[in-house]
């Protein structure tokens, strides 16, 4: 099979990588989502590479990476978060696959980026796994449940004997969380379509000494990923101590599931505890049915989930990162316990 990989023209290419992408996968998507992700980056606009068959000139394939600020020990890098890659079925062989993979690789190891991070599916690993790439650890699905109707009328298919279970498991899950310790100190607001600002900068800087890796998470970053996103809107959860930010969270709320993109808090004493306890409240309060998470394995913020009630479902999926040997990071980036990563520092 006779292919070559080039790097692509992001700009120029857009309805191409759509019609790559979408020819192979069930879910498609919309040239915005592609405007959106690959050209207004605050932190700078993607770059791709195509294989092309050289016997038609046609691109058959193609990946993407976006650039991502990262604070390593408090020093602030450039990165590249793996995005897209789709290989049209007659080519997928491991070959095609591998060169395609490569490119990234190549430009961290020439020092044209510091270092990179994946999230592949299942199918992909062994692809990272040959490209040289490093297995740091797996990002888990936590659920809690909030309302029991759906859940009891899967397994009680009578109507009336489901209506008449359900107010009571839902008061028994409500008096549970009740129990949750709220620290009277804080004060908590649900936003909606409000602007991200300089004191979200400052709850970055702040919260960042706690943590050898950490994704940007400044005012310019997030209203891009999460004000601007043409994909979902999110919701907001802010905590405050005389008026002072000092966390948030944020869901994605979709047919009665509110998904968690993101949560971030200074590590005060009851903060994320008061911060998640309050948001359990108030989503019970809009009938929420539960509230879904995916964190990586080493957040330490999993601790706190499995101890306000969220379970740990099958879903699992590998996280993979690289530098260069000599690279003075690399010792940190490749250790997965040095990262505070959440569903937010994932591609979409």
């Amino acid at each position: 099979m006779s292919i070559s990989v080039v790097e692509a023209e992001v700009e120029q290419n857009l309805e191409l990588f759509q019609t790559l992408l979408n020819r192979n996968r069930k879910r498609k998507v919309g040239r915005n989502r592609f405007e959106w992700l690959y050209l207004y980056n605050p932190q700078g606009g993607a770059r791709a590479w195509f294989v092309e068959d050289r016997r038609t000139g046609e691109p058959v394939a193609f990946t993407s990476v976006l650039p991502r600020l990262v604070k390593v020990d408090g020093t602030d890098i450039v990165c590249w978060n793996c995005c897209d890659f789709s290989v049209d079925r007659k080519y997928r062989t491991l070959g095609v696959a591998l060169k395609l993979r490569k490119k990234a690789k190549e430009c961290v190891d020439n020092g044209e980026v510091q270092a990179l991070y994946a999230h592949p599916n299942d199918r992909m690993e062994v692809i990272h796994k040959k490209a040289g790439h490093l297995r740091i650890g797996q990002m888990r699905r936590f659920v809690k449940l909030l309302r029991s109707e759906r859940q009891i009328e899967k397994f009680i298919k009578n109507k009336l004997l489901s209506s008449f279970l359900s107010p009571s498991a839902n008061l028994f899950l409500g008096v549970k969380d009740k129990l949750i310790k709220i620290d009277k100190r804080y004060s908590v607001q649900w936003l909606e379509n409000q602007e991200f600002d300089d004191e979200y900068d400052c709850l970055f800087e702040e919260a960042s000494r706690g943590y050898r890796i950490l994704g940007d998470r400044r005012a310019s970053y997030l209203n891009w990923r999460y004000g601007q996103n043409p994909l979902y809107p999110t919701h907001r959860v802010t905590i405050r101590n005389e008026g002072k930010l000092v966390g948030y969270v944020l869901f994605h709320l979709h047919k009665g599931v509110a998904v968690l993109k993101d949560i971030l808090c200074m590590p005060y004493d009851n903060v994320l505890n008061t911060l998640l306890g309050h948001a359990i409240r108030m989503l019970r309060e809009r009938r929420i049915d539960s509230i879904s998470a995916i964190f990586m394995d080493k957040n330490p913020v999993v601790r706190s989930l499995e101890h306000l009630g969220f379970r740990r479902r099958p879903e699992v999926s590998s996280v993979y990162a690289y530098a260069r040997e000599d690279d003075h990071t690399r010792r940190v980036w490749v250790d997965g316990k040095s990262w505070y990563m959440t569903e937010g520092d994932r591609d979409l």
